[in-house]
């Protein structure tokens, strides 16, 4: 994806039509790269664990996707508001805007309800839209060029999904709308004049005008380069960002500096300047570069001028990471995590204005200030504007996105990005799970397409295709790859996987990892050089809750190794010791344990390798339905490889209904799990347990039914209870 190439020049002339070059335009665009598809915000695995979470009805998925479906514009009935005849769209000007403003919501929606249900209709009404803006010639602006560019992002958002997920696109109308995108034409050494669309109003971002306009821009211009296959495009957004120059075959950014010359106003927080354009620097670098919008203490290029414009680029600078990440490109952690320095100063300063917590009892003001001008020279920041301070919930729907990277795939811990995830939480306690937010500023649902399971630190694969990986959801029953464990774009140690060692003993496969992989002389490749300690983890869907039994496919030189397989962070099997097949060259097929308890849900997995190192290698493992009674474990209480009736003797809990601390007695356990779950399935309580009773706080949990349940790795016992 580093791969160098000549500039290109694909410019339409006024007397041609859309039509006419689109298929001349998709052959000279699609050679440029290769990418992940879908790629932009959400990947296939992504897809995969809404839908799955959705039919298992697991929250916060099953109410987000309900509050979608209950907007009108994620209907295939809806009625478009785009017209072919449309050729202008101006954000300025109000020209078709909130035509477009609708379509693009009810595009994406759409895109997400044919993935989540099946159902063509939806996909068709999406294309449907795509189609009645194929036409636009123009673009316009009173001078926010790219905040107008850049409204194209939530269309392309939901382009991506239907384009690599849906056949019934026509190849020809598919090739309309990517020509439309970039109207008169792409090019890489030639600027058009006269009428242009979202690539042109958006290439240089602004160098004139704060941070959030540009970045604007910028998004809108990453997206595209993923959806047209544009790797130049791509990287002219990326580049910009980390504040790198152009590359060698692309047109150059704008060049600097710029200088303040007389004042114009002035208000306790900023001063406003005129100023002059220099060109002395090429690629200067302004407001929109990462490092140039937060600075190193956190603080943001605009935070003397209100929180709204903050946050809003904050959920930018979000977004345009989550993008390079489906990428393979760490922005995210860009000079030691700027962003989350970032996310934790604003939030921080909002959130503690909304709220009190007991280690930030009062609002909290920043020291230290750092004040100065912005890189365009026209704002001189003297202190911190409480403009639109607490307004971080419903119109800024970003801190879903943000708390499941840093904290969803084990980066940070949660004291480590604290207020990025209490921004998350008061949002949800204020306003609900995350919904669209102001127009077109951000794609929101964050609570059905972001969160992440716990311990999904990585995303679920089946293999690689051309050096890239092919994310898809492991699905119970099934049969799954050892090597196929889950994949990150950075080094997965210690949180898709650990091992003991550095690098991949066998040279094979995932040789940027540590995990040990070589050849299998059965097919394809295994695990070896497994060591005690080691493991690895999968994401995958449980579709019903029950009994499943597990095996696994295997190569022995003894009996000293053993085995334990961890799901949702429980240990389900105990360490099971696993036999000789004589040598590492001899597989047999070995029955872990049959009728293990699991719930329904997309969850982690985790194998865990005990006993004497290098034991045996791995090269599968398969879970099937059980041929054991089902575990209803909702609703009744049951009992699993266990007489019912003496379990749930041994088993209680009192008082019910309870309002404050609830009584629970079991059998003696030294390394069980006693947990929670309220109606809707969502776990709201886990604690390993020791002896044989537990008290659990119950005063701060709302009235409803709750499940008591307790596994001991061999038995599982669940009990209904009312929480008054």
């Amino acid at each position: 994806m580093k791969n160098k190439r000549k500039g290109l020049t694909v410019l339409i002339s006024k007397n041609k039509t859309l039509k006419g070059i689109a298929l001349s335009f998709l052959m000279t665009i699609s050679a440029q790269a290769q990418f992940v598809h879908p790629g932009i915000s959400h990947k296939k695995s992504d897809l995969d664990r809404m839908k799955y979470m959705v039919a298992a009805q697991i929250e916060p998925y099953y109410t987000s996707y309900q509050n979608m479906v209950a907007d009108s514009k994620s209907s295939y009935s809806y009625v478009v508001r785009g017209n072919s005849s449309f050729t202008e769209l101006g954000r300025d000007s109000g020209v078709n805007y909130g035509a477009w403003n609708s379509d693009i919501r009810a595009a994406y929606y759409n895109a997400i309800r044919w993935y989540i249900t099946g159902d063509s209709r939806h996909a068709d009404k999406a294309i449907e839209i795509f189609n009645a803006w194929s036409n636009l010639t123009s673009v316009t602006s009173n001078g926010t060029d790219s905040l107008s560019g850049g409204v194209g992002y939530i269309m392309v958002e939901a382009a991506e999904i239907i384009k690599n997920t849906y056949s019934g696109w026509a190849t020809a109308d598919v090739n309309k709308f990517k020509a439309m995108l970039v109207y008169p034409g792409y090019s890489t050494t030639t600027v058009p004049t006269g009428n242009t669309t979202f690539y042109w109003k958006s290439y240089q971002g602004d160098p004139g005008r704060h941070g959030n306009q540009g970045l604007s821009g910028w998004r809108t211009v990453m997206a595209m380069g993923i959806f047209l296959d544009n790797q130049i495009m791509y990287d002219r957004a990326l580049r910009y960002i980390k504040g790198l120059p152009h590359r060698s075959d692309d047109l150059p950014y704008p060049s600097g500096p710029r200088t303040s010359t007389t004042l114009i106003s002035s208000t306790e927080y900023v001063d406003t300047y005129n100023y002059t354009v220099g060109s002395s620097i090429a690629d200067y670098g302004y407001n929109e570069v990462m490092t140039n919008y937060l600075y190193s203490n956190g603080q943001c290029q605009e935070s003397s001028r209100d929180q709204g414009h903050v946050l809003f680029a904050l959920g930018l600078l979000n977004s345009m990471s989550e993008m390079a990440w489906n990428q393979g490109e760490d922005l995210y952690g860009h000079q030691s995590s700027r962003l989350l320095t970032g996310l934790e100063y604003s939030l921080k300063y909002n959130v503690s204005f909304a709220n009190s917590y007991p280690d930030q009892t009062t609002p909290w003001e920043p020291t230290g200030f750092l004040q100065g001008f912005d890189r365009t020279a026209r704002w001189y920041s003297k202190a911190i504007s409480p403009i639109g301070r607490g307004d971080f919930t419903a119109n800024r729907p970003n801190w879903e996105m943000a708390t499941a990277h840093y904290i969803g795939r084990g980066f940070k811990t949660p004291t480590e990005a604290l207020w990025t995830q209490r921004a998350r939480d008061k949002s949800i306690e204020i306003s609900g799970y995350e919904k669209a937010g102001w127009t077109n500023d951000a794609i929101g649902w964050g609570g059905l397409t972001f969160r992440r399971p716990a311990g999904c630190y990585g995303d679920p694969i089946s293999g690689f295709s051309g050096g890239l990986p092919v994310y898809a959801m492991n699905v119970l029953p099934g049969t799954i790859e050892a090597e196929n464990y889950d994949y990150s774009p950075v080094i997965g140690e210690d949180r898709t996987y650990n091992d003991t060692t550095t690098g991949n003993a066998g040279n094979q496969y995932r040789t940027n990892d540590n995990v040990d992989i070589q050849v299998c002389n059965e097919g394809g490749y295994n695990v070896g050089w497994m060591t005690s300690g080691e493991w690895l983890t999968y994401t995958l869907y449980v579709p019903t809750t029950g009994n499943y039994d597990i095996s696994i496919r295997y190569s022995a030189k003894n009996s000293l190794g053993n085995i334990k397989f961890y799901f949702d962070g429980v240990d389900k099997t105990g360490a099971i010791t696993v036999p000789s097949t004589g040598n590492f060259t001899t597989w047999g097929t070995f029955t872990v344990k049959t009728g293990v308890a699991l719930t329904k849900g997309v969850q982690s997995l985790k194998i865990l390798v005990g006993g004497t190192s290098t034991s045996y290698n791995l090269n599968k493992f398969t879970i099937s339905n059980s041929t054991a009674k089902p575990a209803d474990a909702m609703g009744k209480s049951i009992t699993i490889d266990g007489d019912e009736e003496t379990a749930t003797k041994e088993f209680s809990v009192f008082p019910s209904p309870v309002t404050e601390l609830l009584n629970v007695q079991f059998p003696v356990m030294n390394d069980g799990m006693l947990s929670v779950v309220n109606a809707s399935g969502t776990q709201v309580y886990a604690k390993k347990t020791s002896g044989n009773e537990a008290v659990i706080d119950m005063s701060k949990m709302a009235s409803g039914i709750y499940f008591v349940k307790i596994d001991n790795g061999e038995k599982v016992v669940t009990k209904k209870i009312v929480k008054k």
